[in-house]
C-alpha cells in the first residue's frame, strides 16, 4: 500500500495533506523519514508521524433511524443537532449519502471512503427508497410525468423515477428515485404544487430500515455485508 493511502486510512488526514506531511519530512517507517508519496508499506511497518504511531482503522458498516430535525453532518455551526448528537463513538465516522434535516429514515454510518464513494458515484444508478405524504394526490397524468423525469431547477432533471400511490386518503407515496440532488423529492412534488408533509427513507439499495425505531443504530447483519462487497466491487 501506498504511504500516502496508509495515513489517510489510519484516519490522520486526507491522502493530499498526507503528502505535504511527507515532503515536509514528518513521517517515518520503521524508524526512518521518507519523503516519497508513492512509497510503498506493509501491515509489518510502524508509522510514525512527529513521533506518532498510526494504525490501520477496522472499517464499520452501520444503519441509523435518523429522526427530523439532524443534519447529516458531524459539525454544523448553524445546527445543534448533528451526527455527534446522534451517534457515540470514538471512532472517525460519516454518513455514506444524506439525508435533510426536515426528513427521517435510513442512514448508513460508516468510516469506509472508498464504499461511501460507490454509494453516492451516479454510475451504481443506486435505488434509494422513500414514503411521502404531501399536500396534494397528483393526477395520472402527473405520475407519469414524475415517473418519465422533469426540471427541478439548476439545471437538474430528473429520471429513472418511481411513484406508487399507497393511500389516496393521506396522499401517501412510495417513490424510488436513483440519483441524488438536494432536496429531490421535495422538490419534484414542488414542481406539480404539492408540498411535502412528510418523507421517510427506508432503504438504499438492498439496506433496509425495516422495524428499527428513531435513534436507533444496529451494525450491518452478515446478509448486508454482502452489499458492501458488491459496491466495493
Amino acid at each position: 500500500m501506498r504511504i500516502n493511502k496508509y495515513i489517510a486510512k489510519s484516519g490522520y488526514t486526507s491522502r493530499r495533506k498526507a503528502d505535504d506531511l511527507i515532503k515536509a519530512s514528518k513521517v517515518k517507517v520503521n524508524g526512518i523519514v521518507i519523503n516519497e508519496p508513492g512509497y510503498e508499506v506493509t501491515d509489518d511497518d510502524i508509522l510514525e508521524i512527529d513521533g506518532k504511531r498510526l494504525y490501520l482503522e477496522k472499517n464499520f458498516y452501520k444503519k441509523l433511524y435518523k429522526p427530523v430535525g439532524y443534519v447529516t453532518s458531524n459539525y454544523d455551526p448553524h445546527n445543534e443537532k448533528d451526527l455527534n448528537s446522534l451517534i457515540d463513538m470514538k471512532e472517525r465516522f460519516f454518513a455514506a449519502g444524506r439525508l435533510d434535516k426536515d426528513s427521517e429514515g435510513l442512514l448508513i454510518i460508516t468510516n469506509d471512503g472508498h464504499f461511501t464513494n460507490g454509494i453516492i458515484h451516479p454510475r451504481n444508478e443506486l435505488e434509494k427508497t422513500y414514503i411521502v405524504t404531501v399536500s396534494r394526490k397528483l393526477s395520472k397524468s402527473q405520475e407519469k410525468k414524475f415517473e418519465k423525469g422533469i426540471d427541478i431547477g439548476r439545471g437538474e432533471i430528473t429520471s429513472n423515477s418511481k411513484i406508487k400511490l399507497l393511500d389516496s386518503k393521506t396522499n401517501k407515496y412510495e417513490v424510488k428515485i436513483h440519483q441524488g440532488y438536494n432536496r429531490q423529492i421535495r422538490r419534484m412534488f414542488d414542481y406539480f404544487s404539492s408540498e411535502v408533509i412528510r418523507l421517510k427513507r427506508i432503504s438504499i439499495g438492498s439496506i433496509k430500515l425495516d422495524d428499527m425505531k428513531e435513534y436507533e443504530i444496529r451494525d450491518f447483519s452478515e446478509k448486508e455485508m454482502e452489499f458492501v462487497r458488491i459496491i466495493k466491487g
